[in-house]
């Protein structure tokens, strides 16, 4: 009939349109390897439905190929969730499901030819792919988008769970034998693969697109040589000083002779003192504050505590945590160190007036020796810019 053909090509086509999708964003991505991965399971799945449904245009045995596909799809399925988080489904536990699943499968078909093996068995090694897979999915919940997935891959465990209890209460080995593809089983099975493919479907879509996001904003706001925020970035920490008073204190830090540096070891190593005294920064003000690079060999730091004292004190670590930093072998022999300039903010002035007054006190730092920290002037004591 008409419409049992255009039923079968219903969910094949649905791969085909996701498989299409999927590929379009790996090359859009940049090669992702979610979007790979993405590709390659839907890809699998529309070959696996059109070699189960479709079976008089193929060989009477090719549709025993169509279980190992299916197996093959939760794996990258999972893989493609799981690579974001650069993680994979555990590879020995599925190779020797794999083959031993294969095996059973293969020998209920040539040796056997029994219903009653194939069936359980697909499920059963379906189930196993999903169970170790689930841990992956539960490690990493930090957002609503994973939560949701998560919630998802375990009620498609669970449906696989059903399924496979649905199949011997009622009996179905006789049903299937008979009319395979139009039984009660064929029909729950399609059905729940077409809603989980298609919400796993739109779950990858979101995810990828929302890590393509990420990636850009980061290009946009994160020094690609240090890993800290650049001056874009650096606006954006504060904008929200704008609306919130989040940071109490400034502090301008600029490395000492860096040209020197660069001429007496390359600009490699130059690169290596800036990565080095960025990670120092990032190490040190973990949890008290955001650091950024203002370009060269400049860096700013943007406190939250607003004690005169306790900022003093910090900035006295700065300054001696990086003149104690050394570069790995053979450039261990590089030493650097930095001034600084801190400057409280002071209420209800802006933040580049503090920044102003943490650069004009790390002037006086140079000016006074380096490798030391000067406290700014309050505000008020400073003469006012004249309008423009």
């Amino acid at each position: 009939m008409i419409t049992d053909k255009i039923f079968f090509w219903v969910l094949p086509v649905m791969y085909g349109v996701f498989t299409a999708a999927f590929m379009t964003l790996a090359r859009s991505d940049g090669g992702s390897a979610s979007a790979r991965k993405a590709a390659a399971a839907f890809g699998m799945g529309m070959l696996a439905i059109i070699l189960d449904t479709q079976r008089s245009y193929f060989p009477s045995w090719f549709f025993t190929l169509a279980v190992p596909l299916h197996w093959l799809v939760l794996l990258y399925t999972a893989d493609a969730f799981l690579v974001r988080h650069g993680e994979q489904v555990p590879r020995k536990p599925v190779a020797m499901l794999f083959g031993g699943g294969l095996a059973v499968n293969l020998a209920a078909t040539f040796i056997v030819d029994s219903v009653a093996i194939r069936v359980p068995n697909a499920s059963i090694v379906a189930i196993a792919i999903i169970t170790l897979s689930l841990p992956g999915f539960f490690r990493h919940r930090t957002r609503r988008l994973d939560k949701v997935t998560a919630f998802v891959v375990a009620m498609c465990w669970l449906c696989y769970v059903v399924r496979f209890a649905f199949y011997f209460t009622l009996d179905q080995s006789q049903e299937y034998a008979e009319t395979s593809q139009w039984s009660q089983y064929m029909m729950i099975f399609y059905f729940t693969t077409a809603v989980f493919a298609l919400s796993l479907a739109f779950l990858l879509m979101m995810a990828i697109t929302a890590d393509l996001i990420a990636r850009h904003y980061a290009d946009a706001t994160v020094d690609a040589l240090t890993g800290v925020c650049n001056r874009r970035g650096f606006e954006v920490l504060t904008e929200k000083q704008a609306h919130k008073r989040e940071f109490g204190a400034v502090l301008m830090v600029d490395l000492d002779h860096f040209k020197q540096i660069n001429d007496a070891f390359g600009h490699g190593v130059g690169d290596g003192v800036l990565v080095a005294t960025s990670q120092t920064l990032l190490n040190c003000c973990k949890g008290f504050g955001e650091v950024a690079r203002f370009g060269g060999e400049e860096f700013v730091v943007l406190l939250r505590p607003a004690d005169h004292d306790a900022v003093l004190q910090l900035a006295e670590l700065l300054r001696t945590a990086i003149a104690s930093t050394r570069l790995d072998p053979p450039h261990d022999v590089v030493h650097f160190t930095a001034s600084i300039g801190v400057a409280l903010i002071e209420a209800d002035e802006a933040i580049d007036d503090a920044i102003r007054r943490a650069d004009m006190a790390l002037y006086r730092a140079k000016e006074s020796g380096r490798d030391r920290v000067a406290s700014a002037r309050s505000a008020k004591s400073l003469p006012k810019r004249a309008a423009l």
